[in-house]
């Protein structure tokens, strides 16, 4: 792992690309820049640049490349031997550690583009090594019942240097090359690895790397859909076990991925660890992901960039001289881990002793109960032990005068997100300092899903040890409840729609599907629970695509917003299922990122968001005429946007007229105004903008219900 120097973002800009221009996240309103003068780097390709030094190749003849490592910072050059060859190079090459003063301790891999074939030498050969691995390929892949004459390809894929072996992908296994010499290696094959839940139609796997750090090897895959990123999972490989592990942490460690090859991992030199760093192309900021919180934020924008650029990686500025290297150590990793063990071992005994105080009178108790003004403090108290269960009373839910204690922030909406085995709540106005925390039933999977909530429950939906489940939790009460799975379980967890509580015979959940972006076909999976039937209905697309948003439930019907504005509904009439797409209304807008349906006081609501500007513009549906009508003022209604949409009368005074929407800025969540136009936080009076929140990747809005 690279040692306290910071990780920048390399573009090549200018008329001919020959500049390189360095951004920072610290300071991206400044660009650092180095002009390309020396003739050779002018007619060279370049392959790799890791370790803050760049591999050049610059092919003599089809047949004899010359190359060499150059290190920007200090312009030293290191002339490796001549390639003799027949074959192309991938980009895809291994500088096993930077090049250190006796040039031993460095080896470089280079790959093939059309074949598993690996040309390798150390500094300090005079010539390279070629190494063919086809028998050897088809003997594994063979093993996984996979044949490589199947269309499938056997070269090596995103390639890294790990505890002495050469890990990289090929076709869908991860394969690993030890001892490697000409006439002596072996190749094996890793095991499978986790399953995560499959992706929509919508969404695009877009990057996958392998990463090594500290003798760890790492996957990430990262997701997009509409313009941003949607999912990443981090899987660890255990070497001493031979099995995948799912990452949910990965403490003091940050990652750094681009659209192109470039990935690594970095020591964090403050407190801001646990975050994976997301260059894609054609953006000029970053992406960062907080795998502890599951959560995606944006970069401030590198706004000093050419508009002339190429696409970016990231970089690892190496500004020590080659003659003069110094050994990195791990003492820093070594003592915060002490100290955080050491904290755990306290915070224990804490705990062990708080578990020993004597119990209080249950007069005491009841006294307690009856002062708790907040309806979800009333039930921790209550569910902290047998004993405060017993002497504080039951809550009469559907009783005015059991519930008429309790204040108004009892029954706001709140969201709700999961990580590990937590739910946390937060109140919309009050942030995470009025959050509380919910365990997950202790026999429910760790990677389940948040589909959508009606009435205090939420869908669920998981893959665990590559088996789905799927079921409806009450968070507040703790029930449970299954949902069959049918002829299939839910695949597109983002456009799932509830028509009532789970508990009503009258419950209908629909979903929304589609294989491909390439399937002409389209489907809808409605599940009915009262009767627990389950039904598929196909039909061929006419320019539908649905956005990225669960249907509402309005008058009878599930209504879906298509990512042209239209509008189609389900109607359900018993046993009768009818899917149309409406002609009209017309489409209210252009371009949306983000657009969403809502009832709202009994009318159909769109709300139109844009991610990457201010706008948002809410449009009424007048169904007598069947045209958009715009909205200015939602009087004393507020709107919550999300998986799961729906509105509310404002009960407290001054969240009316707002529009809440599943992101935060610091510890607050942010809402839009339509007084004011802006966004705003309650405990921040001035204006945030997307460059400052992050939105957590698993939550939605839910009304809290105990009956």
């Amino acid at each position: 792992m690279e040692g306290d120097r910071k990780p920048m973002l390399l573009y090549f800009t200018g008329k001919t690309l020959n500049t390189h221009s360095f951004c920072s996240l610290s300071n991206p309103s400044k660009c650092y820049s180095i002009w390309n003068t020396d003739p050779e780097l002018k007619e060279s390709k370049l392959l790799t640049i890791q370790h803050g030094w760049y591999l050049w190749q610059n092919n003599i003849s089809n047949y004899v490349s010359n190359l060499f490592l150059w290190n920007p910072s200090n312009l030293n050059k290191i002339i490796l031997p001549p390639l003799q060859h027949n074959d192309t190079i991938s980009s895809y090459c291994i500088l096993s550690s930077p090049p250190s003063v006796n040039h031993q301790t460095c080896s470089i891999y280079l790959f093939s583009s059309h074949s598993p074939s690996i040309f390798y030498c150390q500094l300090g050969d005079q010539q390279w090594t070629k190494v063919c691995f086809y028998n050897q390929i088809v003997r594994v892949l063979a093993t996984r019942g996979i044949s490589p004459l199947e269309g499938r390809k056997t070269f090596f894929m995103n390639p890294v240097y790990c505890n002495g072996c050469v890990y990289a992908r090929m076709c869908c296994i991860i394969v690993v090359i030890q001892k490697l010499q000409p006439n002596r290696f072996t190749i094996n094959c890793t095991p499978d690895i986790i399953k995560e839940p499959p992706p929509t139609y919508l969404e695009q796997l877009i990057i996958i790397r392998l990463i090594a750090c500290n003798n760890v090897l790492y996957l990430i895959k990262i997701f997009k859909m509409l313009g941003r990123v949607s999912a990443v999972y981090v899987h660890k490989f255990d070497c001493s076990q031979q099995v995948w592990e799912k990452v949910e942490s990965l403490k003091d460690k940050n990652f750094f991925v681009s659209s192109l090859n470039s990935a690594f991992a970095c020591q964090a030199t403050n407190p801001e660890g646990g975050r994976i760093y997301i260059a894609l192309s054609n953006y000029n900021f970053v992406f960062i992901y907080n795998i502890e919180d599951n959560c995606i934020m944006i970069s401030q924008p590198f706004s000093n960039l050419s508009k002339k650029r190429s696409n970016s990686r990231w970089v690892m500025p190496d500004t020590r001289m080659a003659d003069n290297f110094k050994q990195e150590i791990g003492k820093f990793h070594q003592i915060r881990e002490k100290k955080s063990i050491c904290d755990a071992d306290k915070l224990k005994d804490a705990e062990d002793k708080a578990n020993n105080v004597s119990v209080l009178s249950q007069d005491m108790v009841q006294v307690i109960a009856k002062h708790i003004n907040d309806v979800l403090d009333y039930l921790h108290f209550r569910a902290s032990n047998k004993f405060f269960l017993l002497a504080a009373p039951h809550i009469q839910w559907r009783s005015s005068s059991s519930m008429s204690r309790f204040d108004d922030h009892s029954m706001c909406p709140l969201f709700v997100f999961s990580n590990e085995k937590v739910f946390t709540f937060v109140n919309p106005k009050h942030g995470l300092d009025y959050k509380y925390n919910i365990n997950f039933p202790q026999y429910w999977s760790l990677n389940s899903k948040i589909c959508c909530s009606k009435e205090g429950w939420l869908l669920l939906v998981a893959v665990d040890n590559n088996r789905e489940s799927q079921g409806f939790f009450n968070p507040f009460t703790k029930q449970v409840l299954p949902l069959p799975i049918g002829e299939k379980p839910i695949m597109n967890n983002r456009c799932v729609g509830m028509s009532h509580s789970p508990t009503s015979y009258e419950c209908v959940v629909v979903e929304y599907d589609k294989l491909s972006s390439s399937d002409p076909m389209e489907t809808v999976c409605v599940h009915r629970l009262g009767d627990n039937f389950f039904g598929l209905f196909s039909f061929e697309e006419r320019k539908l695509s649905l956005c990225n948003v669960s249907p509402v439930f309005h008058n009878g019907s599930f209504y879906f917003l298509t990512i042209t504005g239209k509008l189609a509904v389900l109607q359900v009439t018993g046993e009768i299922y009818t899917w149309k797409q409406l002609e009209e209304p017309e489409s209210p807008f252009g371009h949306n990122f983000n657009n969403f349906l809502v009832e709202c006081d009994g009318n159909l609501l769109a709300v139109l968001k844009n991610d990457f500007a201010y706008e948002v513009e809410v449009f009424k549906l007048n169904e007598s005429t069947m045209t958009w009508v715009e909205v200015e003022s939602l009087e004393n209604h507020m709107i919550f946007i999300g998986k799961t949409s729906f509105s509310a009368v404002a009960s407290i005074p001054g969240m009316e007229n707002k529009i809440y929407f599943p992101r935060f800025y610091e510890q607050s969540i942010v809402f839009y105004s339509l007084e004011t136009n802006k966004y705003h936080t309650f405990q921040h009076d001035q204006v945030v903008d997307f460059h400052h929140w992050r939105e957590h990747l698993n939550g939605t809005w839910i009304q809290p219900r105990w009956d």
